[in-house]
């Protein structure tokens, strides 16, 4: 049997507003968080791209893949990416998860098999829609949505053939701040503070 191939898409398109600058291209430990998104899934994808309209990534070596349309915003990048993609399973990643580990994403993609898209669900409830098994499949209700001017990738998963994967201390992979999400100032330091 083959292993399918896969397509990693890290995502770097945000506006970084609430940060004040590019957080993807913010440095810790010497590596920029995008690398580490990077990293994360080159152990597992056949090729990983960058989902920005920013083109200078040169320096990670992937192909930067622009969103089809103005509106910033995740599910456009996801939409664009998936379009262009050539395989069907693809992992999705925000480049502001730099804690996320490969073993976590390959627990994801092992329990992807019947579901468009498969995400992690928190104890709490809370979604993880960035980091995740989104497959070509998903295309329709990703673009129904766009089109609709609903961008709000929360609903739109809901909508789609789903499953929520639930990541508890139970899991092995699971460690403390795999998922810590750096958003603002105060994020970052935290993050250099462990």
């Amino acid at each position: 049997m083959t292993t399918p191939k896969i397509t990693g898409i890290v995502l770097a398109g945000g506006r970084s507003s609430r940060m004040g600058e590019d957080k993807s291209l913010m440095r810790l430990n010497g590596k920029t968080l995008i690398e580490y998104s990077i990293d994360a899934l080159r152990p597992i994808c056949e090729k990983v791209i960058i989902s920005s309209n920013n083109p200078n990534y040169d320096f990670t070596g992937c192909e930067v893949w622009p969103d089809e349309l103005p509106d910033q915003a995740p599910i456009i990048g996801i939409y664009s990416c998936l379009k262009r993609s050539e395989t069907e399973l693809n992992i999705i990643l925000s480049c502001d998860i730099p804690l996320m580990s490969a073993s976590m994403i390959g627990f994801l993609l092992a329990k992807s098999a019947d579901y468009d898209i498969t995400v992690p669900v928190h104890d709490n409830g809370q979604i993880e829609p960035l980091c995740g098994v989104y497959k070509k499949s998903s295309l329709a209700i990703l673009k129904e949505f766009i089109e609709s001017g609903n961008f709000r990738l929360n609903d739109c998963i809901r909508s789609a053939s789903y499953q929520f994967i639930p990541v508890d201390a139970q899991i092995p992979c699971n460690t403390p701040n795999l998922f810590l999400n750096i958003n603002t100032p105060s994020d970052f330091g935290y993050l250099l503070s462990e």
